[in-house]
């Protein structure tokens, strides 16, 4: 709480305790003059309010008062010494040239100085700025890193049983330049054995999801570029089968890919 405002809560608490007990004693005098409890405590209400509405009045009424005295009647001592400080002397001039010259040296350092200090704390503000920029892109570089490295873990887990070597390897090159959303220039025709066109699905879907938000075209377009049991069909019939039959087949639809390892 403001000190301000407790002070004056001190000064006029008294007074209210005064105006609550008169309300009291009269409650207490019509009580006694055998008027019921409901119109006593009316009466209590009022007479306390009324009381306090009285100090109220009166202390607006002396506050107005002291202010209009004052207005009337200022200070003496203020209008001598305004009369003294206009008194023009040589002395007088010399002296405030001299405090002049000197004020004027100060106020100049001390501008310099604030100068400094500014252009050290803006520098200061760049180097924790730069920093924080690089603390954040290094984190973003670590996630991304560490999410790709999930990605091609569960394509050499799914796949290792069903694909040659190099094209396990390819596929997984495949799939770090659909992280970075860079298109595989050249048909890799990977021949797999052993896995449906659902699997091939459920393989896309899981690493679209992966990736998210990058559309589900590039993942059509990324297994239909590989895979060359998918070279009949079209983009739109590959991306409308991606989430077919979510339980069946040898791959499944995977909400989390990092769920495989628990599988």
């Amino acid at each position: 709480m403001n000190l301000k405002y407790f002070d004056h809560i001190l000064k006029h608490l008294p007074v209210i305790f005064a105006c609550v007990l008169l309300g009291a004693l009269a409650r207490v005098a019509f009580l006694y003059k055998g008027v019921d409890d409901y119109t006593a405590n009316i009466i209590f209400w009022c007479v306390s309010a009324l009381f306090i509405v009285v100090y109220a009045s009166i202390v607006l009424f002396l506050d107005g008062i002291i202010v209009l005295f004052r207005k009337i009647f200022p200070k003496k001592n203020n209008s001598k010494n305004s009369t003294v400080d206009f008194i023009p002397t040589k002395n007088h001039e010399n002296i405030t040239i001299a405090q002049r010259k000197i004020i004027d040296d100060n106020t100049a350092n001390q501008l310099i100085e604030d100068s400094k200090e500014n252009i050290e704390d803006q520098t200061m503000e760049r180097i924790n700025l730069e920093s924080i920029r690089k603390t954040q892109l290094q984190q973003k570089q670590q996630i991304e890193s560490e999410k790709l490295q999930v990605a091609v873990d569960y394509t050499r887990n799914q796949f290792a049983l069903y694909l040659k070597d190099e094209d396990l390897d390819a596929l997984c090159d495949a799939v770090n330049l659909y992280a970075v959303k860079e298109d595989i220039l050249n048909n890799m025709s990977i021949r797999t054995k052993d896995l449906t066109n659902l699997d091939l699905y459920h393989f896309g879907w899981n690493i679209w999801n992966h990736f998210r938000p990058i559309k589900q075209e590039e993942i059509s377009k990324l297994l239909k570029n590989i895979f060359v049991s998918l070279d009949d069909n079209d983009l739109e019939s590959i991306k409308s089968h991606l989430k077919d039959e979510p339980k069946k087949g040898i791959i499944k639809i995977l909400e989390n890919l990092a769920d495989y390892q628990k599988i």
